[in-house]
Parts: C-alpha cells; structure tokens; sequence
C-alpha cells in the first residue's frame, strides 16, 4: 500500500482499520513545549545582557584569561537564547500545523508525516528500534498514548539543555522521559526519526507498539 493511501484511510483518526495504530500530534505536549522555549529564551538573552552589562568592557580589560572566562559564559548564554527562539519557530509551526504530522503503523508498514515530508518504510526493513533516555517510573498508559484510538489506533537544543540544568528539578524531571525513538532502515542502513520528544505519546511506549509489529511481519519472511 503507498503511503499516500495509507495517510487518507487514516483520517479520521477514529475511522482507522482496528489494527492500526494511529498516532496525531498531541498539541498539548507541544503548546507546554512551546512554553519552555520561550521561558528559555527570555532567560538566555535576559542573562545574556545582564552578563554583558557587567562583564563588557571591564572583564576584557583586565587579561586574557578573563577575557576567555566572559567569552564562554556570554557565549553559552547566548547560545541558549537563540537555540531556544529557534527552536520555539520549529514548534509553532508545528502546533498551527498539527493535521499534517502524524504516524502510522499498520501490520506492514511504517508511515510517518512531517508537514510535507512523508516517511514510508514496510515493517520488514525495520531494525534496530531505540529509544534513547531514561523510561519514565509510571509508563504511560495505552490511552494517553494514543488518545484517539486507544492503544492500537490512536527541546532539544544543547543550549537549552544546559539552561534547564541550571533550573532545580528540571535536570531530574528530564530524565525521566525519553529524549528520542528511531530505527535502522536495512534497505539503505539510514537512521530514521520517529519521534524526539513525547509530543506524539510516550516514546518508549511506541517503540514497543512498532516492535510489536516489526517482529510479526519479520517472523513471517
């Protein structure tokens, strides 16, 4: 079945073959997404600027090495300001595009759709499913994974990485969940992005669904 053909029979979500797991965009995730790259943004450029204010131009005045020390520190700030405005641009669009990102998985093929980009690979080429990070102590449940069809149907910038770390309870609230899910595509050995946050349900969890699948096709050949 083409990719195209499989993206229509679809939608809706809840018309979808039983069979089929089915996996929107969960604007929710992304709009709290959202709200983290603009605190980070305003707490990047905010101590970019006060940094600057005391640091330029006494601290490139007094040596070298202080010079360097400014350098790093305002650099790094910096860093994280626009790292998270440009990371914020990628998830606005999208959230105001959301009917356009979506992943499929039926009995015998992977279907994933980012905008205009469509990402189609039949389950017996998949291998090497993983999902990096920590799991999350409490897995999401099937129906938080896939809201509109249950369980069978349904930030990541180093800069701001680094600014969260700053943040208590952040660092381990991070590790908590998964920071991405991919596999290998053994017809061309190329990597190919599931997901790089939780903002289509629980990474770990899809993982396990797309082995699930992957496995069965594959016992087959």
């Amino acid at each position: 079945m083409e990719a195209t053909e499989i993206l229509e029979k679809a939608r809706p979500v809840d018309e979808a073959p039983h069979d089929w797991i089915v996996l929107p965009l969960l604007r929710d995730k992304v709009a709290l997404a959202i709200a983290g790259w603009v605190f980070g943004a305003i707490v990047g450029l905010g101590l970019f600027a006060f940094l600057a204010s005391i640091m330029i131009p006494h601290n490139y005045q007094i040596g070298p090495f202080a010079a360097l020390i400014s350098t790093i520190l305002l650099g790094i700030m910096l860093f994280a300001g626009l790292g998270s405005i440009w990371q914020l641009v990628v998830d606005v669009r999208r959230w105001l595009q959301a009917d356009k990102h979506l992943i499929i998985i039926t009995p015998d093929d992977f279907v994933k759709q980012e905008g205009k980009k469509i990402i189609h690979v039949p389950l017996m080429y998949v291998r090497y499913i993983t999902a990096r990070g920590s799991p999350s102590r409490t897995r999401t449940s099937s129906s938080e994974t896939a809201p509109a069809q249950a369980s069978r149907s349904d930030e990541n910038t180093p800069g701001f990485q680094f600014l969260r770390g700053l943040i208590p309870g952040t660092r381990r609230r991070r590790k908590r969940t998964p920071t991405g899910l991919g596999f290998i595509d053994s017809r061309t050995d190329s990597t190919v992005i599931v997901a790089t946050d939780a903002s289509y349900g629980d990474p770990f969890a899809i993982a396990d669904l797309l082995t699930e699948y992957a496995t069965n096709v594959q016992r087959l050949t």
